[in-house]
């Protein structure tokens, strides 16, 4: 895993016409397209060879980011075919371009260190007036540099403060917690035989969420007796769709409840109901049924027990129209 943890996100991405071509000849959408690039962006910056996402886990993929059986494999080899990913090694092209690691490396360093130790020398404290012009050439690590701090302090401060922006939902300070936790949940996972890092930004993003040690270790174990067994991706996928529809599902004051149809909780509900039965998502054979053919399947159902008369159930109809 690599000391950073995170990368640049460029103006302009979202609007790429690449992206567009790519969508068209794959049968997806942009948006898809995007946020598989975004995908293989994270992988990228985590790997301990920043800018190679590894092999990727194509239907591993497809789960966690809930597209189409097969997209991620065709979007991911149109993107060779644009130059986009390296067909050779599999390294994201312009990636040392892209995401270089100052701001700037330009030559004048020296002399802008130059003045501002003058600056510091001459007891220069408050921030720098509008006049020194200057200023404006002073590289980002040294922006906020208002006053003098001895070297020893400076140190100090540099290794308590983390080298990337807090995640989503952090407050300065809580970090060693967040750590912590994420040691714990990783304990948990690792014991059910799923190999996962603490510093995976996803688990940590969860794991501030608010999701428990035994929700991971559960998620982990449906990982393990899969045939497949399934890797971290396919474990925070599972993770990360439980929250969703915990969301779905929840309490909400004043708010009506939503549609039996709009999380996976309520269909497989439904189809309890009308003796589907839940889906057999871990049945990974030849006879599988992915879910869009189970949404259908439950949905006309349904619609079948609205006319069924009266007596009857909507599995018996179900059989009877086979």
């Amino acid at each position: 895993m690599a000391d950073m943890h995170w990368f640049r996100w460029h103006h302009g991405t979202v609007t790429d016409p690449k992206f567009g071509l790519i969508a068209k000849k794959a049968g997806t959408s942009v948006a898809e397209v995007i946020a598989i690039w975004a995908y293989l962006l994270e992988a990228a910056s985590a790997s301990e060879e920043r800018g190679h996402p590894g092999t990727p886990d194509f239907e591993s993929i497809d789960f966690a980011l809930g597209v189409d059986e097969g997209a991620t494999a065709r979007v991911y080899g149109l993107m060779q075919d644009r130059a986009l990913i390296d067909s050779d090694t599999g390294h994201l092209a312009a990636w040392e371009k892209r995401q270089p690691k100052r701001e700037r490396d330009d030559d004048n360093g020296t002399e802008r260190k130059r003045r501002q130790r003058e600056r510091e020398t001459a007891g220069v404290t408050a921030a720098v007036p509008p006049s020194h012009t200057e200023s404006i050439n002073v590289t980002p690590c040294h922006a906020t540099s208002r006053q003098v701090t001895p070297r020893g302090e400076e140190r100090r401060r540099d290794k308590k403060t983390p080298p990337y922006p807090p995640q989503a939902g952090e407050v300065g300070g809580d970090e060693s917690q967040i750590s912590t936790k994420a040691e714990t949940v990783c304990k948990a996972i690792r014991a059910k035989g799923v190999d996962v890092s603490p510093s995976n930004p996803k688990l940590r993003a969860l794991i501030d969420k608010g999701v428990g040690v035994e929700t991971f270790a559960q998620a982990a174990e449906i990982c393990t007796r899969a045939h497949p067994a399934k890797g971290v991706e396919y474990l925070l996928g599972i993770v990360e769709r439980q929250l969703r529809e915990a969301v779905d599902i929840g309490e909400r004051p004043g708010l009506p409840q939503a549609a039996w149809d709009q999380s996976r909780a309520g269909i497989e509900a439904k189809a309890e109901a009308l003796g589907i039965g839940r889906w057999r998502e871990f049945n990974l054979g030849p006879d599988r049924e992915h879910w869009p053919a189970y949404l259908r399947r439950v949905k006309e159902a349904a619609k079948r027990e609205a006319r069924v008369p009266e007596g009857r159930c909507a599995a018996d109809l179900e059989m009877a129209s086979r």
